[in-house]
């Protein structure tokens, strides 16, 4: 599946990402450098916001949750949310939504983060 976004989304009408959705964000991970990823979105914390890291499944470890519908969170292939290891982005990191998780995804990552 391939992923059309704007290389410079400047300001625009979008609405702020909400709990749980998908997002393509540029976002830095500890270990990683800043890049573009798609990324779960978590709590808000004033003008920032906790996101967790989507990543194939066969990079996954075995702590991480793993998505039951890619497709529903914008994904083409399985994949697996990194709840261990969150970061914060701001609101100009994010970039398009690419989807949202299932109740059955939120509840394995909350589960994780446990």
């Amino acid at each position: 599946m391939k992923v059309n976004y704007r290389p410079n989304p400047g300001q625009s009408r979008r609405s702020p990402p909400r709990q749980w959705e998908v997002w393509l964000a540029d976002a830095a991970f500890p270990g990683s450098d800043k890049k573009r990823r798609p990324v779960a979105v978590g709590k808000r914390n004033g003008m920032s916001w906790t996101i967790y890291e989507i990543v194939p499944a066969s990079a996954s470890g075995g702590l991480d949750a793993r998505l039951s519908d890619p497709a529903r969170a914008g994904q083409d292939r399985p994949s697996a949310v990194k709840v261990k290891k969150p970061s914060e982005a701001g609101p100009d990191a994010f970039v398009q939504k690419l989807g949202e998780l299932s109740h059955e995804d939120i509840s394995k990552c909350l589960a994780a983060m446990r």
